[in-house]
């Protein structure tokens, strides 16, 4: 009777024995290995792993996303990231300031500085260059001050404007038609540039003229005598 009972305790505990190796190999079986763990990190995070090893039951995968670094720690057992931080941020690219980017300007063309605007998405500077003959537009990388294009306006002169006669020299004008004192003088502004109107009076002749004066041209457009 003894015998038997140690039997089956024998056979109960072989069976337990087996029962945990076997729940033991599935286990192990189930848990993630790095490459896996690599996988679903860069997967997660749209980044490039650089790096992985095993700490204890997690594994650290160092990664690089938007040149920053980042380490994320997953679990080995439940394959979820329970942290990520980040170790190395990327530095802001440097920038010219405007004022460096028009001395480079100046260097490519004479004259002085016009309008800057800083151009986003080609990551450079326009800068405008005015000169005597030509306007320049010089374009700067911003980030290494290289001068990636030069374009050139002609500066196109203004046309003089007609000069108008001064008011005493349109008096000497209507004085030709008739010498006298001067009544009144009126300036009319026209299209064709104005005129005078010019009232002359002589009382040694018992004369009246109002004489119309072109403010350009310089001469007598119209004559009307009083009676």
């Amino acid at each position: 009777m003894r015998k038997k009972t140690l039997m089956v305790l024998a056979t109960v505990l072989l069976g337990a024995v087996v029962l945990v190796l076997s729940l033991s190999r599935q286990t192990d079986s189930e848990e993630l290995t790095a490459d896996e763990a690599g996988t679903k990190v860069a997967e997660m995070y749209k980044g490039q792993v650089e790096g992985i090893r095993q700490v204890g039951e997690f594994f650290e995968v160092q990664f690089v996303r938007n040149d920053s670094q980042y380490t994320a720690e997953v679990n080995r057992q439940t394959g979820q990231v329970t942290s990520m931080v980040l170790n190395q941020k990327a530095e802001a690219p440097s920038r010219l300031t405007e004022k460096e980017a028009s001395a480079i300007a100046l260097k490519q063309a004479e004259g002085e500085i016009g309008e800057i605007t800083y151009l986003k998405e080609s990551n450079e500077f326009k800068v405008e260059v005015k000169g005597k003959e030509k306007i320049s537009s010089v374009f700067v990388a911003a980030d290494t001050g290289e001068v990636r294009k030069i374009t050139n306006e002609a500066v196109i002169p203004e046309a003089p404007s007609n000069p108008r006669i001064s008011q005493e020299e349109a008096i000497i004008i209507a004085k030709r038609t008739l010498d006298g004192e001067i009544a009144e003088v009126e300036f009319v502004n026209s299209e064709d540039g104005g005129y005078y109107l010019i009232d002359i009076e002589n009382d040694d002749t018992d004369q009246e003229v109002l004489v119309q004066v072109h403010a350009i041209r310089g001469e007598t457009m119209t004559v009307e005598w009083e009676n």
